[in-house]
């Protein structure tokens, strides 16, 4: 049986020019971390996938 949900959820902040993520942790979706434009965004759950931050703004 498969379970279906989230796993993890962006938000991208144009005017603060950020990025929060949250990942899912039992029932309820958990900040892990704030990106800001000099870091990158990288997700356990799309292997291989990487981004600047700040390429998104």
């Amino acid at each position: 049986m498969f379970e279906i949900g989230v796993l993890e959820y962006w938000i991208v902040d144009r005017v603060d020019r950020t990025v929060a993520i949250y990942r899912r942790k039992n029932a309820l979706l958990e900040l892990v971390a704030t990106l800001y434009e000099s870091d990158e965004l990288t997700s356990p759950i799309l292997p291989g996938f990487r981004c600047c931050v700040s390429q998104l703004f």
